[in-house]
């Protein structure tokens, strides 16, 4: 029908629309604007109608005579219109086009079996009107949206025909004629369609009320940029930390760090995961959680580091004791230089049987005694000084210069951090004001939590009997006190390196 006492019909040997008054008497003819026409369809307005033509669909205005819009569409079969007229849904033998009014392409997917039938969803409520197409194959009921996204409803024992779907409602006429009423279930749909509209309230509503879970919404919800929503529906923590790296959350990465720590034990994979979360608290500029990381890693070089960038002192020479107990020569040799201790150099290289470096490291510094010392410990050896003072110029532009720590700027207890930008999922407020659900606010993720974190997890002194409650308490520094008896803390840092460590060291 063109209107409301007319309507068309092809001419398939003269390939020309006929056009027809209510008593069938012929008003106008019209050829055809492309060759091969062979199937015409409703246009969706009034005087317009859709052109098959091999493989591509023409918008054709009989009135005007002029050509809309044209798309590819092979072997179309049928055409339904939205309820609204404003898209349309053209049904192949082994895909779905969807377009606009204007028979502009929306999205085209593709199928491995005929598809049977489809409808336009028709709920008053939702916002699936005119937005959800449900279409039939020989075993399942499948969806599609407009932005091109597609899944499973359900499995068929027999073959339907859709007829009219109202939310989870599917209408249908099985291969006997009969009318038959099928549940089905929308709701993954529906959540994907209202994270594309943006309408953020009732998603939220969606998570926290609905039954969404499995791979594929974790995987969708990571793909369209949003992995702090995929966080409340999984449960596995290696999943979660991902997750939580991913959108830069902080305190949720920790959690899941230390239930794979209670699970996993200190080995290797725990370790890895320590090592991610100081990456990313190191991006954000979270130093607490970096020491913390680098702690349970046990990296004691990162850490050393980390204390001289921070100007920590007191806890860098803590560093150098631990290297001393554990027989790290280098280790120790490095924060000496950290803190520019000049006599724990010499003792390191005198230590290491670099005597000669030893005695000109003694005497650049001014270490009289020491450098007398080392001198009579070369010369016992059949060793000799002279000419070793020689090699090094002093004084010249080519000369050594006093090494020394730079003085840090900063010595609060907590870098500011990095802004990381919330989506508008995590900000409700920008919801719409008329969405029919409820909207709660979701947990904020964490934008600054250095303090927070640092409070709650472990002390400045390396306490981590929060933070470490029954997750390899022996593994654990105590850097509190100042003199040196560091006892049982450091039974399980000894030995580090070595062949002979205990699995429960």
């Amino acid at each position: 029908f063109l209107g409301r006492n007319r309507f068309a019909v092809l001419d398939r040997h003269k390939r020309e629309i006929v056009v027809k008054n209510l008593n069938n008497e012929t008003t106008k003819r019209v050829s055809a604007p492309v060759p091969n026409v062979d199937c015409l369809y409703d246009g969706g307005a009034s005087g317009r109608i859709i052109l098959r033509a091999d493989d591509r669909a023409v918008l054709f205005e009989v009135q005007s005579r002029r050509v809309i819009g044209e798309l590819t569409a092979p072997k179309i079969k049928n055409v339904v219109w939205s309820p609204d007229g404003s898209k349309v849904a053209l049904l192949c033998k082994y895909g779905v086009v969807i377009a606009n009014r204007q028979l502009e392409q929306l999205c085209s997917i593709s199928d491995t079996v005929r598809i049977k039938s489809g409808a336009w969803d028709v709920s008053p409520t939702g916002g699936t009107n005119s937005n959800l197409f449900v279409y039939t194959t020989l075993h399942h009921v499948k969806y599609c949206l407009p932005t091109g996204d597609t899944g499973t409803i359900r499995t068929l024992d027999n073959p339907i025909y859709v007829t009219r779907v109202v939310k989870d409602s599917l209408f249908c006429l099985d291969r006997e004629a009969r009318s038959r009423v099928i549940s089905i279930d929308t709701t993954e749909a529906r959540f994907k369609l209202a994270l594309a509209n943006k309408k953020y309230g009732q998603v939220m509503h969606m998570v926290k009320h609905s039954r969404l879970c499995g791979r594929a919404i974790v995987a969708y919800l990571q793909s369209k940029g949003f992995p702090e929503v995929a966080l409340h529906f999984v449960r596995d923590p290696q999943t979660r930390f991902r997750l939580a790296l991913a959108c830069g959350n902080i305190e949720a990465a920790m959690e899941s760090a230390f239930s794979l720590e209670q699970q996993q034990g200190a080995d290797g994979k725990s370790r890895d995961v320590w090592g991610e979360l100081g990456s990313e608290a190191l991006r954000q500029g979270n130093h607490q959680v970096v020491e913390m990381s680098y702690q349970r890693k046990k990296d004691f070089d990162r850490l050393s580091f980390l204390y001289m960038l921070t100007g920590d002192n007191e806890k860098l020479r803590k560093m150098l004791k631990i290297s001393n107990m554990r027989n790290d020569i280098m280790g120790r040799y490095h924060n000496a230089l950290l803190l520019g201790d000049a006599a724990e150099r010499v003792a390191v290289l005198e230590a290491s049987g670099n005597l000669p470096l030893a005695y000109i490291s003694a005497n650049l510094h001014g270490l009289d005694e020491v450098a007398e010392r080392i001198k009579v410990a070369i010369e016992t050896q059949e060793g000799s000084v002279e000419g070793l003072m020689e090699k090094v110029p002093v004084g010249t532009k080519k000369g050594g210069r006093l090494l020394q720590p730079p003085t840090p700027i900063v010595r609060a207890s907590n870098w500011p951090t990095l802004e990381i930008k919330k989506t508008t999922l995590e900000d409700l407020s920008a919801a719409d004001a008329g969405d029919e659900y409820e909207e709660e606010a979701p947990p904020a993720a964490a934008t600054d939590t250095g303090a927070t974190a640092g409070a709650a997890a472990w002390d400045d002194d390396f306490g981590m009997e929060d933070a470490g409650a029954g997750i390899g308490g022996d593994d654990d520094f105590d850097l509190g006190d100042d003199d040196m008896g560091w006892g049982d803390d450091l039974d399980g840092l000894g030995d580090i390196g070595g062949d002979d460590i205990a699995p429960d060291q």
